[in-house]
């Protein structure tokens, strides 16, 4: 038995009885035993506190009637289990303090929400819906989380608002306890918030019900001014010589309507609202624009036309160049009044819509006339000004200005001439130069090589091609053994036939020689 397991106290005597730790035993005396209260004893010095523990018995009786006390030896216990023990439940406690520490600390940089299980107006609706993301609150109170971002979407008591910060849409909602405040700290309800409005929220980091939602006062606006420049490739936006971010999704819209920014043009009228210089928020374009052609008549080229839009006080003049001219303008009821030298002064009004051509003619204009004759000589003789036909030997009117007049006769070469046209009527005498047409035509004779005289005129030996002048002439054909043709008249024309044939027949008086 190891040393350690004997019991080494001695017995003590106390009225009768013989005490040894852990039981009874009968005295020597056969004296009536009695239980009695264990005194503390002090182990000895190779005694282990940890293995040697004090076991209460109770009496029992032999088959004799006596006590009689039994003798329990104290158990051997396994040290590797009481340290592994210990050990473990160390670990548990470490554990529980950390997790305990760290329940509502997060990264910074992210921004997490677990959302209100128990709040009946979020509808168990995660703040992060939008993102996917699992972290999405930063702040130095770790039981708050502050943003700065534009409010993108409102619908009942949720806002959707753009975070700066995170360069992210996030969903925020308020209930009974929310704070919701304007730009001069008044109160104000949800539906006094506007998409485009630059807000202020706070929330518990475990819930993305609103604490406090105020309208930021560091936005400015750009009223109703045109000239704005989108670079969609670079996400900025100029207004004169300075550049603003559109990395923030910044609501544009039209009348109303949410549009796309692709659709600004430099003339639009619009007002701009920036935050802080470095996000542009919001774009509310007042005046679009669409497209105005004016085609006319090629004979006015030369005047002016200039474009109003009602009530906005935006100008564009353009020459009329041409048949067509086609001009930008805003979107609205548009003056168009067109004047030059020698067109009388004309109005027309015209509504234009987003992105649509309105095509306006200006053929019946009231021009400033003036008159004009031309006389010729030349019969058959068509006179043209512009593209359009006029008669000789006659007066006619025409726009003030400078014209070209062209006359064509045939036979006769053309003649041209410039001419100003003023409120004093004119005549011009036109002299036109005849010119010799000529057309190849082809003789031919059977048998060949009979003499050709065209006028009386000798010309060759057939077959034959002459250019002969357009007009009268007479053919004579001669060839020894063979009757002569008398002179035959034709007439050369443009459109004459190009080959002429001549049947000869022999002469019955000249001699046959065998």
């Amino acid at each position: 038995m190891d040393e350690r397991e004997k019991d080494t106290r001695k017995p003590i005597r106390r009225e009768g009885a013989e005490y040894i730790p852990g039981g009874h035993k009968p005295a020597p005396d056969g004296g009536e035993t009695r239980k009695i209260s264990a005194l503390p004893i002090k182990p000895p010095a190779n005694a282990d506190d940890a293995n040697t523990r004090m076991v209460k018995t109770t009496p029992s009786k032999s088959s004799t009637g006596k006590s009689s006390s039994k003798k329990t030896p104290p158990k051997k216990t396994n040290y590797a289990i009481v340290m592994v023990t210990t050990v473990f439940v160390a670990v548990i406690a470490v554990v529980f303090v950390v997790v305990f520490l760290l329940r509502d600390w997060e990264p910074s940089g992210n921004n997490q929400n677990a959302g209100n299980q128990n709040s009946a107006t979020n509808n168990n609706e995660n703040i992060n819906e939008n993102t996917g993301s699992d972290n999405i609150y930063t702040s130095a109170d770790p039981n708050n989380a502050s943003w700065t971002g534009l409010i993108q979407n409102i619908t009942g008591n949720r806002i959707d608002v753009f975070v700066f910060e995170l360069n992210d849409t996030r969903s925020f909602f308020a209930d009974g306890t929310s704070s919701l405040r304007d730009r001069l700290n008044n109160a104000v309800t949800i539906t006094q918030f506007n998409v485009g409005d630059v807000i202020d929220i706070t929330h518990p980091a475990n819930s993305n019900n609103i604490t406090t939602a105020i309208q930021s006062a560091e936005t400015r606006f750009y009223r109703e001014i045109s000239g704005v420049i989108i670079d969609t490739d670079q996400n900025t936006l100029q207004i004169g010589s300075r550049q603003y971010n559109l990395q923030a999704q910044p609501i544009v819209q039209y009348r109303g309507t949410a549009v796309s920014a692709l659709i600004i043009d430099p003339i639009n009228v619009v007002t701009v609202g920036v935050f802080q210089d470095n996000y542009v928020t919001s774009i509310n374009i007042h005046h679009s624009h669409g497209d105005i052609t004016i085609t006319s008549d090629e004979i006015i080229a030369g005047g002016i036309v200039e474009i109003e839009t009602v009530g906005t006080g935006f100008r564009t003049v353009a020459p009329l160049e041409g048949e067509e001219t086609t001009l930008r303008v805003l979107t609205g009821q548009n003056r168009i009044s067109v004047r030059g030298e020698y067109i009388e002064p004309h109005t027309i009004e015209t509504n234009v819509v987003q992105g649509a051509n309105v095509t306006l003619s200006l053929d019946n204009l009231e021009l400033r006339m003036g008159q004009l004759t031309v006389n010729t000589a030349v019969q058959d003789a068509i006179m043209f000004i512009g593209d359009r036909w006029f008669p000789v030997n006659e007066e006619i009117e025409l726009p003030i200005g400078n014209h070209t007049i062209v006359i064509e006769a045939p036979g006769h070469q053309i003649f041209t001439q410039s001419v100003d046209i003023t409120t004093t009527p004119q005549t011009i005498n036109a002299s036109l130069t005849a010119v010799t047409l000529m057309r190849p035509i082809t003789f031919a004779t059977n048998p060949p090589d009979a003499r050709l005289y065209i006028d009386g005129v000798f010309r060759g030996i057939t077959p034959l091609t002459l250019d002969l002048e357009l007009g009268r002439h007479t053919v004579t054909i001669l060839r020894m053994g063979f009757l002569g043709t008398q002179p035959t008249p034709i007439q050369v024309t443009m459109d004459s036939d190009d080959l002429i044939n001549f049947m000869l027949h022999p002469d019955p008086a000249w001699p046959v020689f065998n």
